[in-house]
């Protein structure tokens, strides 16, 4: 475990405005030999699970440029320097959806690839919800909120509609804490 590995040194490799990457290098003493990690630095995401007074859930599609691709998803973003999670949880899901929520309730943490990511995803519920917020989305950024229900939700992550891995997750923290 960690008692065996040593740090050796790190490098910088790139920085820009979303992200930076370190080489971080480390001997693994039980082979006694040395490897190179890429690690990747972000902000901290808040995610958040958005359920309507009729508890049908909300979504947000909008296109991804890793995949090429529309995604089905919750709705969520980067937490501000010096901004609470539970208040970026309140923004970005008025941001992209327009909801408010009556109730926001922390229910977990996420690590979203700890081999070779340092960021945290919190994430949150959203109870009581309605449409009563402004939508403010971000320069590149084009959703559309979508009600769903428990079922349909969970019929589309079967089906490979609803596949955004921390979206997924929050959903079972949701299931599990609620």
């Amino acid at each position: 475990m960690k008692k065996d590995w040593k740090f050796i040194k790190e490098e910088k490799v790139f920085d820009d405005t979303i992200l930076s990457i370190r080489h971080l290098e480390y001997k693994y003493e039980k082979i006694d030999k040395n490897m190179v990690f890429t690690v990747q630095d972000m902000s901290n995401w808040a995610l958040i699970v958005p359920v309507l007074e009729s508890d049908d859930f909300v979504a947000v599609r909008q296109f991804r440029v890793g995949t090429n691709s529309d995604t089905l998803e919750f709705p969520g973003g980067a937490i501000n320097n010096q901004e609470e999670p539970i208040k970026a949880a309140e923004r970005e899901l008025e941001e992209e959806t327009g909801l408010k929520a009556k109730k926001i309730v922390p229910i977990g943490i996420m690590d979203p690839n700890p081999a070779f990511m340092t960021n945290k995803c919190f994430v949150f519920a959203a109870l009581g919800c309605s449409f009563t917020g402004k939508i403010s989305l971000d320069l590149f950024e084009d959703t559309v909120a979508l009600t769903i229900t428990e079922k349909d939700l969970q019929q589309k992550i079967k089906s490979g509609e609803f596949s955004q891995s921390l979206s997924i997750a929050a959903y079972s923290l949701y299931k599990n804490n609620l």
